[in-house]
């Protein structure tokens, strides 16, 4: 914190009772009360982010280490890093909603945290240090945003400042419900926030947010795509995401974008260097953590991604997939009790959302209580919408076998799965686990080597009858690492497996072994 702004030994703690009102751009901030108040509305902060946000204003735009802000808003306690990260994702999305017209956020990568405030209003007064000092005032300077200013170019010895049209209020609810439409990650729901988006960058050609949500969203369709069409909705969020990095460099979905759309077959050194550049970008985006943490999962680094998921769960509590992918990584980091806590909160919420219902059906299948599974199947009411009736009978049957009824009935549902596994990818990857948790390795290393090496699963381009797809030839490796494929894994043929598919070539030119080190093959 610059000597300007905090004189020395003067106390750096921040006691919002004593804190004054003062403007940032065109956004007034009361923080006894907690309120911030401008042309896009009215918001109430809660106490630790309104005393992050005077922390970061009295700065004068100059960058706050983790320790500063720990010093004035913790008391100098120390502070876990998910909770400051939690308070700046927090004070980040009201800067880029209610407090747009007053201020950017930036993230310095391993360095700390700056506030630019909009505008170039050498009279905006800035809230002094508690008790007696100077009031400082805020800096020129400009970074693109709704309702700010952008120092575009320096020429003839000058300094050149563009206005940056403010985002109309109706592109603002329109990208909101966009959003909120993307967190179900149901077909017509990502269609319903493909329509909000496109309606929002067209009223507001600038938006650099909407054009990334727009960016994901396209991404997203991409699995409801048959294959022929693929390509002109990936050319689709590649130019929805290169516009929104036109606008802002540092937009955090249009990276998540890209790196998933990179993400294909084998190719996990480089995507993983994309997820590294995004966070770099935008630490502790909700969206590339929870993308980031499938990459752990799918390569065996199932510890390491446990903290992401759970990061990604905390920015954004309302995506569900986030609570999918947090339930996987528990589960296959042998985490049990927890992860039955974090189905049992995501069900509570989405009550018959297939993915949720599906995994949590598998974690009692395979976890010494299939007949809770067969109870949890049997009640038809309750089954997961919009999903075939055979296809969850598929599931169910796989519990009903393990569930005591003798080897003759094991058999049936084998063979069952087998005849499935012919019609799609997914089919398959649920018939490798059961055929390995019920004791055919042999036919569940068959399976897997269809999936992962050959081509007839990857032509029919399905995964599930209800039109799901395979995107561009990526196949998903997670189920390797789950715990149905256990015997699987101590077989030696799993390491046969993972160096033909190239997981061992990832896990030795990335440095990262996974989490078991018997699974890495001994020669090169």
């Amino acid at each position: 914190m610059d000597a300007a702004a905090t004189p020395e030994g003067e106390d750096r703690r921040i006691v919002l009772a004593r804190q004054a009102p003062f403007r940032l751009g065109r956004v007034t901030v009361r923080p006894a009360t907690g309120e911030i108040a401008g042309p896009a509305g009215r918001a109430i902060l809660q106490p630790r982010v309104m005393q992050v946000l005077v922390a970061l204003a009295r700065a004068d735009s100059q960058i706050l280490t983790r320790d500063d802000l720990a010093e004035s808003c913790w008391e100098g306690r120390i502070v876990g890093e998910d909770a400051l990260s939690r308070i700046i994702s927090k004070l980040r999305r009201v800067g880029e909603g209610v407090g747009r017209d007053g201020w950017t956020l930036e993230t310095i990568p391993r360095v700390g945290y700056r506030l630019v405030p909009a505008g170039h209003d050498a009279d905006a007064a800035l809230p002094p240090a508690a008790g007696p000092g100077t009031r400082p005032r805020i800096g020129r300077r400009g970074l693109i945003a709704g309702g700010g200013l952008v120092l575009a170019a320096a020429a003839a010895g000058g300094v050149a400042w563009l206005r940056i049209p403010r985002v109309p209020k109706q592109a603002q609810v329109l990208y909101q419900k966009g959003l909120d439409a993307l967190k179900p990650g149901l077909q017509a729901d990502n269609a319903q926030a493909q329509g909000f988006l496109r309606e929002a960058v067209a009223l507001a050609p600038d938006y650099a947010a909407a054009w990334g949500a727009l960016a994901l969203a396209y991404q997203g369709a991409l699995l409801y795509t048959a294959p022929p069409r693929q390509a002109g909705v990936r050319a689709q969020a590649e130019a929805a995401a290169r516009r929104a990095l036109e606008l802002d460099p540092n937009e955090p979905q249009a990276a998540a974008a890209l790196a998933l759309l990179a993400q294909s077959w084998r190719n996990w050194t480089a995507v993983e260097k994309l997820y590294e550049r995004a966070l770099s970008l935008h630490a502790r985006d909700p969206q590339v953590e929870f993308v980031y943490a499938r990459l752990l999962l799918e390569t065996g680094r199932l510890k390491a991604s446990v903290p992401l998921a759970e990061s990604s769960v905390k920015g954004d509590e309302f995506a569900v997939w986030h609570h999918h992918t947090l339930g996987c990584c528990l589960w296959a980091a042998g985490r049990l009790e927890e992860t039955e806590q974090v189905l049992a909160k995501a069900l509570a919420r989405w009550p018959r959302h297939y993915a949720l219902w599906f995994l949590q059906l598998a974690m009692l299948t395979y976890s010494g209580r299939a007949d809770q599974a067969v109870a949890m199947g049997d009640d038809l009411a309750n089954r997961p919408i919009n999903i075939p009736f055979e296809d969850v009978e598929l599931n169910v049957m796989c519990a009903r076998a393990l569930a005591g009824r003798g080897a003759a009935e094991l058999r049936r549902v084998a063979d069952a799965q087998l005849a499935a596994a012919k019609r799609g990818i997914g089919y398959a990857e649920n018939a490798m686990s059961y055929l390995s948790a019920a004791g055919f390795l042999d036919e569940a290393f068959g399976v897997a080597s269809a999936i992962y090496l050959g081509e007839d699963l990857a032509r029919m381009g399905a995964r599930f009858a209800t039109g799901t797809f395979i995107v561009g030839k990526r196949r998903q490796t997670h189920h390797l690492f789950m715990p149905p494929a256990a015997a699987m894994r101590a077989d030696p043929r799993f390491r046969r497996l993972v160096q033909d598919i190239g997981l061992a070539d990832y896990w030795r030119a990335s440095g990262h072994a996974p989490d078991d080190p018997r699974w890495m093959p001994a020669h090169a």
